[in-house]
């Protein structure tokens, strides 16, 4: 409550400790990996790259037959922010030195063993991975990959008219994912998005194709359409569960636990107490309440939408709070894409 103030002289006034707030973190900050025997002398260790001008300055020429460069080209083409170039040999070591990468990309390399150590629960991380190298096709195949739902595959690789070598697709997907995450939100799905940079499919993909590989540990497509040219058609992650079939499900997730998981610890030492949890429950409601209305999550109301529970005997008990737990339980019901419209006509006979 405010001092009132009718006399010259000097006033108290006590304000609480904690003011919390949680604003919404990068979503799409890659990590590409290179193999150092490729790399030559420019390249050493841990690098952040802000765009392809950057990168070029740092090489000191555009190599159209070495797959880093053929990657970060068609990644700023198509709308990628800055990022981090990591020797493939170091990316379990060296990439959760890096706070604010979210997002793993194969660019033509082996990142198998990265992906299954780093991208697990609560890490905040998702890879983009490279499909087969060979053509598809309606007869279902296994193609090798472990069941993830932080990961997913694309396919086929591309060919442009500026390299004879083939580019991995994970490249320019990760540079879609940055457009659609800062023009729509990270809730949206990466699909239906035409890629830019006279970027072709290897293979051309049919829809019974993709019928076969939308199952299971699903492959997501990029295909040639009239009228949008070569388009990301596919947006399923490596898992076929309902709860994280989707990217844009996964991601939202891994947004909103990094961007609570930062705030919350500015409550680290604050007495575990009543006026506490008011103020944390507080700050993740108007953040949750902020993504629900920018249409990340469903519901026609708040309520529908998410929850924030915490307290005694709600999400704590009197043994956790004497062992200094504070434990908040939150739910988000996430908008899910609109993977198959289905149109039904009707022939209403004798009608004049």
């Amino acid at each position: 409550m405010p001092v009132t103030t009718t006399y010259p002289g000097v006033y108290i006034e006590e304000v609480s400790s904690l003011s919390l707030s949680i604003s919404s973190g990068a979503t799409a900050v890659p990590v590409f990996p290179y193999a150092k025997a490729d790399a030559g002398t420019a390249l050493t260790g841990s690098v952040r790259i802000s765009s392809w001008l950057g990168f070029i300055r740092l090489v000191d020429e555009f190599k159209p037959d070495n797959v880093l460069h053929i990657a970060l080209r068609t990644y700023f083409e198509n709308g990628g922010g800055y990022c981090y170039l990591v020797p493939v040999e170091d990316l379990v070591a060296e990439v959760p030195k890096l706070d604010d990468v979210t997002l793993l990309v194969a660019a033509g390399q082996d990142i198998s063993s990265a992906v299954s150590t780093l991208c697990q629960s609560g890490a905040g991380l998702f890879a983009i991975l490279d499909g087969p190298t060979k053509e598809l096709t309606s007869t279902l195949e296994n193609l090798g990959y472990a069941a993830n739902p932080f990961c997913a595959v694309y396919y086929p690789w591309l060919t442009a008219d500026w390299t004879e070598k083939p580019i991995p697709p994970s490249a320019p997907v990760c540079g879609a994912y940055s457009v659609v995450d800062r023009n729509e939100g990270v809730w949206k799905a990466p699909a239906n998005v035409a890629l830019q940079g006279g970027l072709t499919p290897q293979f051309r993909v049919t829809d019974e194709v993709q019928g076969v590989y939308n199952t299971g540990l699903a492959v997501n497509m990029i295909r040639i359409f009239p009228g949008t040219g070569t388009t990301i058609w596919g947006g399923r992650t490596l898992d076929d569960s309902d709860d994280w079939r989707y990217v844009s499900v996964r991601r939202l997730f891994n947004a909103a636990e990094r961007d609570i998981k930062q705030a919350m610890s500015s409550a680290v030492f604050e007495p575990n107490s009543q006026p506490t949890w008011e103020r944390v429950r507080s700050a993740i409601e108007s953040y949750l309440f902020g993504i629900w209305r920018r249409g990340g999550l469903a519901g026609q109301k708040e309520t529908d939408a998410y929850f924030v529970q915490i307290g005694k005997d709600v999400t704590m008990t009197d043994d956790d709070i004497a062992q200094g737990k504070m434990i908040v339980q939150v739910g988000m019901a996430a908008v899910r894409p609109a993977e198959f419209i289905i149109l039904q006509f009707t022939q209403n006979v004798g009608m004049a």
